[in-house]
């Protein structure tokens, strides 16, 4: 790998990091409706991604992925800007359309790249506020963290190329020179699924108003860490930087309840009389 690509690809993870602190807190009747039925989305789902895992399947999925990247993100981006950033705004929706168009027309220009990189942002922090308004937190940490586990075994097995190798290269049968399932800055990639963990992350500690800054910051040094890997192989398991920060925001979490436990013992403890 050139040192272009490499910071190429550390572009990627510092904007992995930051799409962290983008989402917002969901507030809609509608997701009352789904959280009530939240098995019944979240089972065919984890099928469906587990399945993309296995090489052979991927190659099989691939293509349908990419199509249905295409056909959603665009939509999804528009509800994120518009409702489940940090910041909505619901004027900017407008620029949903010049953004596909600048993707769709110069799909290997920088601004084309940026702007493929800016609408599936948008659609992973979309996503990942439904995900986590609407299923247990406990089980999407648990997700993030077997999702995590599942990239970093393939990798270590050597079938993570091949699983990544079909869905990066699926062209949507429509819009064959427009791909949203991944973003592409100059000679790196990054597959949709690892940008919507991180958003999922961001959605988690804004869901539980905790700080993200330290997530982000750790996303963003074990990514770029792990970057290196690039020289000896072709794909990393960009994942793993998001569940090591899950898990660095769980142990912080214990250790400031602990602390404060402590601290609410001493002061509460009472005194022993004078004699």
């Amino acid at each position: 790998m050139s040192l272009a690509a490499l910071t190429s690809y550390w572009g990627l993870n510092l904007t992995q990091a930051a799409i962290v602190l983008l989402p917002g807190v969901a507030h809609a009747r509608w997701l009352d409706t789904l959280r009530s039925r939240w098995l019944l989305i979240a089972g065919p789902a984890a099928a469906v991604i587990g399945l993309t895992f296995l090489p052979a399947v991927a190659a099989v999925l691939a293509r349908d992925l990419s199509l249905v990247a295409l056909v959603f993100v665009p939509p999804l981006a528009a509800l994120g800007i518009a409702w489940a950033l940090r910041w909505p705004n619901p004027w900017l929706v407008i620029l949903i359309p010049a953004l596909v168009a600048v993707a769709w027309s110069a799909p290997e220009s920088p601004i084309g790249e940026s702007a493929a990189l800016l609408l599936v942002a948008l659609s992973c922090v979309a996503l990942a506020v439904v995900v986590v308004a609407v299923l247990p937190r406990t089980v999407v940490k648990i997700g993030i963290v077997v999702w995590a586990a599942a990239d970093l075994s393939l990798a270590l097995s050597h079938g993570l190329v091949e699983a990544s190798r079909a869905i990066s290269h699926a062209v949507p049968p429509i819009a064959p020179q427009l791909q949203l399932q991944r973003v592409v800055i100059g000679g790196a990639s990054m597959e949709y699924a690892d940008l919507f963990l991180a958003a999922t992350l961001g959605a988690i500690l804004a869901a539980e108003a905790r700080n993200r800054a330290t997530a982000a910051l750790v996303v963003a040094v074990v990514a770029m860490s792990l970057a290196a890997f690039l020289f000896v192989t072709d794909v990393i398991p960009a994942t793993v930087p998001v569940a090591v920060a899950l898990a660095v925001e769980e142990l912080r979490r214990r250790y400031g309840r602990r602390v404060a436990v402590q601290g609410t013992t001493r002061t509460g403890a009472p005194r022993r009389a004078n004699a």
